[in-house]
């Protein structure tokens, strides 16, 4: 018997790349406290930012845009020496200037309400604007945020209670229209806390050390870091009661006479100015109202009420304001002044737990137009895109979503348009062969059984329907 001829080998071509493969070996990390937000995130956050906006400015609010970088020195003056420290900077090209990422709006609305008085800002108007900004911070650790979503106002000339009583009737008000209704509202005065420092005159880092206690609501230990300091019975035992001074309201008046002892009751009395003017003016938010004389942490430029907003489902605040009397001074014009931020991240967060959904956050209905991939001739290509064309502007028309892919066949057309959500397809292609060669055009809709055809049309050569 002969032997079969072996088969020559033939040398393994080289397979294209195929652009779907994800190298695993390359690595391409966010910098600390940086996250990307994906299209449904994105879009959910737009929507939100847009229904915070608007409510303000049904509250008589309007929007400004500060921007993205401050000269240092000018950003720093209405910042505490640790925020300082947690700003972004660089050397500004051509001037050599030191330039900060903004950290921090409020310093911004100071600065652009001082500039302006005297000009386009009368020194007695009443100023209400409200922004959306991303702030930039250095983390402090890993799991802290170097990016910050806020979306704020900033109620500048007005000193009186009602002023800070608004805020809270607007934050409260906007909670309810978004689905949130188990949040609730922490009041606190920053002069309880400084007064009462002040009247026991202890060193600097004495104070630093019994903020930190009072900021655990560590009773125990403020007794005794100030019976290590020598500090009198009384008035330690009063100043340490301020880590259980939380509650509603009507432990103010108890607290007043306590607190005065030791120097704070003026700022007591100013808190309970602003309560009664929230159970005045927002009768529905005050049931949602709690106090805490204790309260110490929070940016150095408040001078007067600040607020927190807490919700389930969120580690920290979704809303933070107060009152900073003294800051657009800083920047050469002397006006009071309030306001709150709405954390974006935490309110997501807590309305995601409240099973609350965001108008507009769901996008409109769309429609996929398909042309087969297969290659055909030139002038049925162009009727196919021609087609295609037409298809998506009527959808746009509309008022849905459309755009236009290729795929080879009608099944991946489908498998495609799952992927992206999409419940209405067009799909285009060439039937039959040489003279006889025709444009199709099938309309089909996704249901819960799959997807069922609506209509198949014969169009022209051109990509035109007859009819």
């Amino acid at each position: 018997m002969s032997k079969a001829k072996a088969k020559p080998r033939v040398a393994a071509q080289p397979q294209p790349a195929n652009p779907a493969i994800v190298d695993a070996s390359v690595f391409n990390p966010l910098p600390v406290g940086a996250r990307d937000l994906l299209p449904a995130a994105a879009r959910r956050r737009r929507a939100l930012t847009s229904t915070l906006l608007a409510g303000f400015e049904r509250w008589g609010y309007r929007e400004v845009t500060p921007p993205l970088i401050e000269y240092f020195e000018v950003l720093g003056r209405g910042l505490g020496p640790e925020d300082r420290e947690r700003c972004v900077r660089f050397i500004e090209a051509g001037t050599g200037g030191l330039v900060a990422l903004r950290s921090d709006v409020t310093p911004q609305i100071a600065r652009m309400v001082a500039q302006r008085v005297g000009g386009t800002v009368a020194p007695d108007d009443g100023l209400r604007l409200c922004y959306a900004a991303t702030l930039v911070r250095l983390p402090s650790g890993r799991h802290d945020r170097a990016e910050l979503h806020q979306v704020g106002v900033e109620y500048v000339g007005d000193a009186s209670p009602t002023a800070d009583a608004e805020l809270v009737g607007l934050a409260d008000q906007l909670l309810i229209t978004l689905g949130s209704s188990d949040h609730r509202f922490d009041l606190s005065h920053s002069a309880v806390v400084r007064d009462a420092l002040a009247f026991l005159a202890l060193a600097p880092k004495v104070e630093r050390e019994l903020r930190d206690r009072l900021a655990r609501k560590d009773r125990d230990g403020l007794a005794e870091v100030l019976a290590r300091v020598g500090v009198g019975a009384r008035a330690a035992r009063v100043f340490a009661s301020l880590a259980d001074l939380h509650g509603p309201p009507a432990l103010l008046a108890s607290a007043r006479t306590r607190l005065r002892e030791i120097g704070a009751g003026a700022a007591v009395d100013r808190l309970a100015e602003v309560v009664r003017a929230i159970e005045l003016e927002h009768p529905r938010s005050a049931p949602r109202v709690l106090v805490d004389l204790g309260e110490a942490r929070g940016f150095d430029y408040y001078t007067g009420v600040r607020l927190r907003v807490w919700a389930p489902g969120v580690g920290g605040p979704i809303v933070r304001g107060g009152r900073y009397d003294d800051l657009v001074a800083r920047y050469g014009a002397a006006l009071p002044a309030t306001g709150l931020a709405f954390d974006l991240d935490a309110l997501e967060q807590a309305l995601a737990t409240a099973g609350a959904a965001i108008d507009g956050a769901e996008q409109a209905s769309a429609r996929l137009v398909v042309t087969a991939g297969a290659r055909v001739r030139k002038d049925l290509a162009a009727g196919l895109r021609s087609a295609a064309v037409r298809e998506a502007a009527d959808a746009r028309r509309r008022g849905l979503r459309a755009w236009i892919d290729r795929e080879p066949k009608l099944e991946q057309a489908q498998r495609s348009a799952e992927r992206h959500r999409v419940e209405r397809l067009t799909w285009l292609f060439v039937a039959g062969r040489g003279a006889a060669a025709e444009i199709i055009r099938q309309r089909w809709r996704r249901g819960a059984k799959g997807w069922r055809q609506e209509s198949e049309t014969t169009m022209s050569k051109q990509g035109k329907d007859p009819s």
